[in-house]
């Protein structure tokens, strides 16, 4: 769980302008190490500056950090200093799209929204935060996260908060760490919630009616997707939890959900499918429902099971942020993993997006308030993302395939065409009486071939007679064809 802290001044961002040059940087054997230094801890770092169009810069520089801040000093002038009692969270970030996730996000309040300063800092638009991204060139990046962490827990300890206590403002702009399993599956959607509390989204989404005074809603979306014999089991408790296979974390609540479905594979068969959905919620900020869902009766159904998780985070006082993550698991080896991975991510998506709609749809009646523009709430998923570079991969692929087959095909056949030996088609006639040559030269090749010695004889003579009437038919054609053109 993340410490608070409270929130007084925003980081500085300058750069030296007052100085005829920057200040010498120092030598690549100290970079190279990290250390603490009467307190103080240093190590080498890049700081990404992000501008407006998302792109990144890298400046490289010494990161420092001592009882009450958080310094960086960069090769180009660049100067950050960050107050640790400003500082919400540090988070694991990742660069280049979400391929490598080796950085770390510091994220902070801004007293100042207006825009960015120098061009330099990234603006989140959850919830209008500052915050700051930077890699480590040498040392783990978590033992710098953990470092940071602990700093700002004393911080927060030397300024009266070891009573756990936080500011209207701190609960506000509080943010969770993200969810470490979530970062392993692929994120299919995202969506916020406005104005509605944990605890209707929870009774809202997975309660089933039970202990409350809201309506069913897995059993009747099931139903409404053409899912048959459809039992959802209430949830159960036990002491010592229920510990998820595959994540391996523990859970306070477990579920049993069964149903099935006619399936089209060679033809229509009939598939049962078992979730055994587990749930675990901390305090008022987070409810984590995943799924594993196990299917039979259709080929290699049983090499795999889809494990799918709901992240439902607070963001804000009333809003909550819904993240759903999805993993195909191979239990064995199947010589068809690539195709089951897709279509089943393409199934469970569709199916998993239409009940995050349904639930936005159930919480508003239960929102504390409406604010700001609803398109907004709505971001698109790791899916879109997925399905826009699969269909352009799809594509080049395609057209290097293309490219390839007609380049070894003409190199193949190029020899035969200049030996004669193989007779390229012809192009399309651009006349009648082209189109009539054509005709008379595959007539002929007929002949030729239907007229061999191995023709039993009586056949011979019934296809002379046919192939006189072709030709007799095509001296018809022309003779009309030449009859209109010099009419």
């Amino acid at each position: 769980m993340m410490k608070n802290v409270r929130l007084n001044k925003p980081a500085i961002v300058s750069r030296a302008k007052s100085e005829p040059t920057p200040p010498p940087f120092p030598r690549s054997s100290e970079l190279d190490e990290s250390r603490e230094d009467n307190g103080r801890f240093k190590c080498a770092a890049v700081y990404w500056k992000e501008n407006i169009k998302g792109i990144s810069f890298p400046e490289n520089g010494r990161m420092k950090l001592d009882n009450t801040h958080l310094l960086f000093s960069g090769i180009f002038g660049t100067k950050i200093e960050c107050d640790l009692k400003n500082i919400i969270s540090v988070e694991r970030a990742a660069r280049m799209g979400g391929m490598v996730r080796d950085a770390f996000r510091v994220l902070m309040r801004s007293s100042d929204l207006s825009g960015e300063r120098n061009g330099v800092q990234h603006v989140d638009d959850d919830s209008n935060n500052m915050s700051y991204l930077f890699t480590i060139v040498v040392k783990d990046h978590t033992v710098v996260m953990d470092r940071i962490q602990s700093a700002i827990d004393e911080a927060s300890k030397r300024n009266g908060k070891d009573d756990g206590e936080m500011s209207e403002q701190q609960t506000l702009f509080r943010r969770l760490p993200p969810d470490d399993v979530l970062q392993k599956m692929t994120i299919i959607g995202k969506q916020k919630i406005r104005g509605v509390s944990m605890q209707d989204y929870f009774e809202v989404a997975w309660s089933e009616g039970h202990h409350c005074d809201k309506e069913p809603m897995y059993e009747p979306f099931l139903t409404s997707c053409e899912k048959n014999d459809v039992k959802v089991h209430k949830w159960e408790s036990h002491e010592k939890g229920y510990k998820g296979e595959w994540c391996g974390e523990t859970y306070n609540l477990q579920r049993i959900v069964t149903f099935n479905f006619m399936k089209k594979t060679i033809g229509e068969t009939l598939v049962s499918v078992k979730h055994t959905q587990r749930c675990r919620r901390i305090d008022n900020d987070r409810c984590i429902v995943h799924m594993t869902l196990d299917m039979k009766g259709f080929p290699y159904a049983d090499c795999f099971v889809v494990e799918v998780r709901h992240v439902a985070s607070r963001v804000g006082d009333n809003d909550i942020l819904v993240e759903i993550g999805l993993f195909v698991r191979f239990l064995k080896s199947c010589m068809f993993e690539s195709k089951i991975r897709t279509n089943t991510s393409a199934e469970t998506t569709k199916l998993q997006m239409t009940l995050l709609a349904r639930v936005v749809e159930g919480c508003k009646p239960f929102a504390r308030e409406q604010t700001g523009d609803d398109e907004s709430d709505v971001m698109e998923g790791a899916v879109s993302i997925v399905a826009q570079r699969d269909s352009r991969m799809m594509h080049i692929l395609t057209a290097v395939i293309q490219f390839m087959v007609t380049y070894i095909l003409s190199m193949l056949l190029w020899p035969l065409i200049r030996l004669k030996l193989f007779d390229p088609p012809l192009p399309p006639p651009k006349s009648t009486m082209e189109a009539l040559d054509n005709i008379r030269k595959r007539v002929l090749e007929l002949q030729k071939i239907s007229l061999n010695d191995n023709v039993p004889a009586d056949q011979k003579a019934s296809m002379v007679k046919e192939i006189r009437a072709v030709n007799a038919a095509l001296s018809r054609i022309e003779a009309i064809a030449t009859a209109s053109k010099e009419g």
